[in-house]
């Protein structure tokens, strides 16, 4: 009856783009199982440009991805979003969590 779906379109790109970020984590799956999170940036800016989803720490690159490729969804709290997809930046496959500094309008 209720189900939850994995949001992949061009209104949740428009959403993101231009979004002030307040820090980006990083989900590592350990061989035991657990999952550690690491803090990949603070402050920041992601933008949806051509095709392709960019996350900004200060003036550094911490994730980019092509949008078709990335699967993306908005947490439930309205407070970030969750992209999974190879980060072009070194070619391996992430899941990061981007928190909005700010996410009501």
């Amino acid at each position: 009856m209720f189900g939850f779906s994995k949001r992949k379109n061009d209104s949740v790109l428009r959403q993101m783009d231009g979004r002030e970020i307040k820090y980006v984590t990083r989900r590592i799956k350990l061989p035991d199982g657990n999952v550690k999170e690491e803090i990949l940036g603070k402050t920041g800016r992601m933008v949806a440009i051509n095709g392709e989803i960019r996350v900004m720490c200060g003036e550094k690159d911490v994730f980019r991805c092509a949008a078709e490729d990335a699967v993306y969804f908005d947490l439930m709290s309205g407070a970030g979003v969750t992209i999974s997809g190879v980060n072009a930046l070194d070619n391996e496959q992430m899941d990061i969590i981007v928190y909005y500094t700010y996410h009501r309008k």
